[in-house]
């Protein structure tokens, strides 16, 4: 059977005023950190498109990729990735630019 508020002792270490003082702190510790993440990091370039949507060049298994792809911000404001998106290898990015004038000029004829 829980204890009423009467019997809680003094030195309980819930009490309201230290369970206040503890969620004051942790929204500070939230404004503090920046919104987004630098553009730069560990060697890879990261393009921002807006709409949370950002094209990024990196490494992975020693082979580079062109990432597009949908963003989020997680609880504690940091950038994260989404599985919307879509990771082209150089071989495909490049057959992709070929192509893209083409793209273009189709896209503009239907608009």
């Amino acid at each position: 059977m829980p204890k009423s508020k009467e019997y809680v002792s003094d030195s309980d270490d819930s009490s309201e005023e230290e369970v206040k003082s503890s969620k004051k702190k942790r929204e500070d510790k939230q404004e503090d950190k920046p919104a987004k993440k630098a553009k730069k990091e560990n060697e890879e370039t990261i393009w921002d498109l807006g709409s949370n949507r950002q094209v990024n060049v990196r490494d992975f298994k020693g082979k580079y990729y062109v990432d597009i792809r949908e963003m989020y911000y997680d609880k504690e404001g940091d950038l994260k990735p989404t599985k919307k998106g879509i990771c082209l290898s150089m071989q495909q990015w490049r057959k992709f630019m070929d192509i893209v004038e083409e793209v273009d000029k189709v896209a503009k004829n239907k608009c």
